[in-house]
């Protein structure tokens, strides 16, 4: 028996009982590979004519093919559409059955959700309560409560008190929970406190237009506070009209200005900087507060570039560091060439900072330009033995091979047959040959949730198997299996890759490596800055590579993604002077912005890769790097850093380009 059928009769014949009483051995692997596409084709053209059945309310149709699908892995979507369209309260027993059975699949939330609503409707209580969990949607929370009170007796005080959690919020509520908030209310739980911290979550970040409806629910002489926040929130230099901050309630305009020079430090620097050392005497920011806002200045003046970053750095002490104003304070220092204070710094931060990676690297680098080399060589090497963007820097450092296994997730077959079986990956497998790739990720996420690491494991090498690449990726970088390189590494659409990385005359390594980083392969992945397709094309950009409207739909072919993505990662490498860790950058925020970041005297790489300013980009560029690695050395054996060669002695700057 091939290895295929092998894999197929594990995925669907072998697991269901629709050839009962015909056994493979009994015919050729092609009749009986054939007979197990055949049947498995059929029952899911029944099962879309059943769909279809229940949509037109052809009620004996539908029941009839649910009958011949009752084996079929996806008739419990078939029982969960009859029950979300047809159910009423008196088939408590139908839809109890079926919550009972899937209440570990997402068939069981969808239903239950479904299910809820129609008990609100009629008000059945006692059937709400018994089958409603906590947390589910805020409406059913607020009804929950309302049934409590409903349907109980003696002290109401405990179950209102669950109306704390609902109100705190910065957004609107439900128009379902107007009974229990008034009820709430009138027990006189609804305090100035309570209406002031919603304030404060609708005015920094939540809806805004709220504050002017729980202002009226504030005492008189508070009004000017709601209204300057509202004020502040929606133009942070509002702070600048220092009248309305009167000292009637210090506190809380202390709050307000907290928050607004947060903003306004990223909007107008300059001003932000005037006002916060001319505040009102009464304005005595807290411990919390004034260590928030000197790291939230020392960060934006550190993007923005502002001649002010260094200080308000150095008002941050070794052990107030957040990653973020760290790596500013790293990128600061490095833009100054300041090695002396970055290998001042190292031994002053706390365990986990002084050990990741990168400051190690940096630490090393600090030694050896300040001509410590033997030192320098020994951190160096601790860092090379890790298999990334800074390990294989410290690789190319020391021109030593690189530290990298070929290995994969390996488990007994038994194992991984058991856990194919599961009744979660036959719907999986079944949604994605139908291509509804969102509730196949959706049983995907649930049996991730729920089933043992070791099933885990199991579940990402069937992943795997399946060429469902974004899912083995994720699976495993969750169970932290990093050494399973072969899995997490896929050379997926490979054929599609070459060739058009070669029609573009780029590094098909280079392309595999951002297919990786922007979709790990998923040819349906789309961002919410709206770029579609395996390589994560924006629809203008691909009209501008094709010289015509592009629809959606074509970026959703992975062949035809990855040419116009190819073709685009070949065009800015050209505009960008053949330099293909400017055309990354590029590919990620756009060439723009990258002639922006560019240094007008000569830079080493990876000090300028360090000083980008967007984290994303910055992330982005380091993983490409590494990945693109990876492939090199997995496709061509080559064990020498050969591209982090490249990197380690080229100088990026300004003047060597125009745009």
């Amino acid at each position: 028996m091939s290895k295929w059928y092998q894999h197929f009769c594990a995925v669907v014949l072998c697991t269901s009982g629709l050839v009962s009483g015909i056994h493979a051995n009994e015919l050729s692997t092609t009749q009986a590979a054939d007979s197990a596409i055949d049947v498995r084709q059929h029952q899911r053209d029944l099962f879309l004519d059943a769909e279809e059945a229940l949509k037109r309310r052809q009620l004996d149709e539908y029941a009839r093919l649910n009958q011949a699908l009752k084996d079929y892995p996806l008739q419990p979507y078939l029982e969960a559409d009859y029950i979300r369209l047809l159910a009423t309260p008196e088939d408590d027993d139908r839809v109890l059955e079926f919550l009972s059975q899937h209440h570990l699949s997402p068939l069981g939330w969808q239903v239950r959700s479904v299910w809820l609503d129609k008990l609100m409707d009629g008000h059945h209580y006692e059937q709400f309560l018994r089958d409603y969990e906590h947390p589910g949607s805020t409406r059913h929370q607020c009804f929950s409560i309302y049934a409590q009170l409903a349907t109980g007796s003696g002290d109401t005080k405990p179950v209102l008190r669950r109306v704390n959690d609902i109100w705190l919020t910065g957004e609107s509520l439900p128009k379902d929970c107007d009974p229990v908030l008034e009820a709430w209310t009138n027990a006189g739980m609804r305090t100035t406190d309570m209406v002031w911290q919603r304030i404060a979550l609708a005015a920094e970040g939540g809806k805004h237009t709220l504050i002017p409806y729980l202002q009226k629910m504030l005492p008189t002489p508070m009004h000017y506070l709601s209204e300057h926040y509202h004020r502040v929130r929606r133009n942070p230099s509002s702070l600048n009209e220092l009248k309305y901050l009167t000292g009637d309630y210090p506190e809380l305009e202390t709050q307000i200005v907290a928050y607004g020079l947060g903003r306004l430090i990223w909007r107008d620097p300059d001003i932000a900087l005037k006002l916060i050392d001319n505040l009102p005497a009464h304005i005595n920011f807290s411990a919390d507060q004034y260590l928030k806002l000197r790291q939230t200045f020392a960060v934006a003046l550190s993007v923005k570039g502002h001649e002010q970053a260094g200080r308000w750095l150095a008002r941050i002490d070794a052990t107030e560091h957040t990653d973020v104003t760290l790596h500013w304070q790293l990128a600061e220092w490095l833009r100054q060439g300041a090695w002396t204070q970055i290998m001042g710094l190292v031994p002053r931060l706390p365990d986990t900072q002084r050990e990741s990676e990168q400051w190690q690297y940096w630490f090393a680098r600090s030694l050896e330009a300040l001509g410590f080399v033997p030192v320098s060589k020994q951190v160096f090497e601790r860092v090379a033995q890790q298999r990334s963007y800074y390990g294989f820097l410290a690789a190319a450092k020391l021109k030593q091979p690189l530290t990298l296994s070929r290995n994969g997730l390996e488990l007994p077959a038994e194992q991984v047959n058991r856990v194919r079986q599961l009744p979660g990956v036959q719907r999986a497998y079944e949604l994605r040959a139908l291509d509804r790739n969102l509730a196949a990720r959706r049983e995907w996420n649930a049996l991730l949730e729920h089933l043992p690491p070791n099933d885990q494991r199991a579940l990402a090498v069937i992943a795997s198997e399946w060429g469902w690449h974004d899912q083995a990726i994720y699976t495993l970088g969750l169970l932290g299996e990093y050494d399973a390189i072969a899995q997490r590494f896929p050379t997926a659409y490979m054929e599609e890759h070459q060739e058009f990385s070669n029609a573009a005359n780029i590094d098909v390594n280079w392309a595999l490596a951002v297919s990786r980083r922007e979709s790990a392969f998923r040819n349906d992945a789309r961002s919410h800055a709206g770029a579609y397709g395996l390589m994560q094309l924006l629809p203008s950009t691909a009209n501008l590579v094709e010289r015509r409207d592009v629809s959606v739909h074509e970026l959703f072919n992975p062949s035809y993604n990855i040419r116009l993505g190819t073709r685009y990662l070949a065009d800015l490498q050209r505009r960008l002077g053949n330099n293909w860790i400017l055309a990354t950058a590029a590919y990620n925020a756009g060439i723009y912005r990258v002639y922006d970041w560019l240094p007008a005297q000569p830079m080493e790489a990876d000090r300028w890769i360090e000083l980008i300013p967007y984290v994303e980009t910055r992330n982005y560029v380091k993983n490409v790097l590494a990945y693109q690695q990876i492939y090199r050395s997995l496709r061509e054996n080559e064990l020498q850093p050969e591209l982090f060669g490249e990197l380690v002695p080229m100088q990026i700057s300004g003047s060597q380009l125009k745009p």
